[in-house]
């Protein structure tokens, strides 16, 4: 892959403007990497050193696209559709390393970190409020005092 090729796609899935590691980054280049090298193996059939190579781009393609799905499903929706992927959520088979209680963790993980930035929330909500009681309070002393 040419460099400026590279950079298009970068700029194009960046999150930010100094983005180039992002999980949605990171699937578009190697999803660009795979379809080279499927053209490549079209042409080549036997070159399986090449299609040794491929098969290890999709699976860590893959890895990618599933801490995207676990971590934010929104940015994963988006991001398949706009490379044309297949949504893999049906076909996820149950490995070692991803298994149903691990995905069930992720997903108990996630929604505890919600209710705590919330409550952090509201805890900030709740000391501004105070602050700005206790100025109003002591700006009427103030006034009380000058009276």
């Amino acid at each position: 892959m040419i460099r400026a090729e590279k950079k298009k796609i970068i700029t194009k899935f960046a999150t930010h403007p100094k983005d180039t590691g992002s999980p949605q980054v990171q699937v578009a280049v190697l999803t660009e990497r795979i379809n080279k090298l499927q053209e490549h193996l079209g042409s080549h059939p036997k070159d399986n050193h090449s299609r040794k190579g491929l098969l290890e781009l999709v699976g860590k393609r893959r890895r990618h696209l599933n801490y995207l799905r676990l971590h934010n499903k929104d940015a994963y929706e988006e991001l398949t559709g706009k490379l044309k992927l297949r949504s893999a959520v049906a076909e996820v088979k149950t490995t070692k390393k991803t298994t149903k209680r691990k995905i069930e963790k992720v997903e108990k993980k996630a929604n505890k970190s919600e209710k705590k930035s919330e409550k952090k929330a509201e805890k900030k909500v709740e000391k501004k409020a105070k602050k700005v009681a206790k100025k109003e309070a002591a700006k009427k002393e103030t006034k009380k005092a000058k009276k």
